[in-house]
């Protein structure tokens, strides 16, 4: 399955950048054979209204897409493992999360979403956001795979 990170704004180097691009190029190497196959992330510097109508135009479209919001369901790192393992098995391989901009999600976009989950009860800055996404990402990779990273 190809997942995509598509997010508005973008990050500029520093620790942050750092590290999600070495969880990237970390799921990326691991476990050739998983059926998680590749994750990217996309980033858009346009305003949030310009955005927001491309994240409108992906809710209508076919593939798989998953809003980051605030409000969103909660999963453990097992259960997101569970989420991804049961897309794969209904046969999706493309999969999108969005993380949206600093005003969040307007109602028109959550009310058309399939899927929404939050990172945490808490608030964190969209790069840290970034962050937990993809070392979950990695992470639920290594759960499925039954590697020694998740030691929970």
């Amino acid at each position: 399955m190809k997942i995509i990170i598509f997010a508005h704004g973008k990050i500029k180097k520093g620790p942050e950048l750092e590290l999600i691009s070495d969880y990237v190029t970390r799921f990326n190497k691991q476990f050739k054979s998983d059926f998680l196959t590749s994750l990217e992330i996309l980033e858009s510097t346009e305003g949030e209204m310009q955005f927001n109508s491309k994240v409108s135009k992906m809710l209508e479209g076919k593939q798989i897409t998953v809003l980051l919001d605030r409000n969103g369901e909660q999963l453990d790192s097992e259960g997101f493992a569970k989420f991804l393992t049961s897309l794969s098995e209904r046969g999706i391989h493309h999969l999108s999360f969005i993380v949206g901009g600093a005003s969040g999600f307007p109602r028109q976009l959550t009310s058309k979403a399939k899927k929404i989950l939050a990172v945490s009860k808490m608030v964190f800055p969209h790069k840290i956001a970034r962050l937990i996404l993809v070392e979950q990402l990695f992470r639920a990779k290594c759960i499925i795979n039954r590697h020694p990273y998740h030691k929970a």
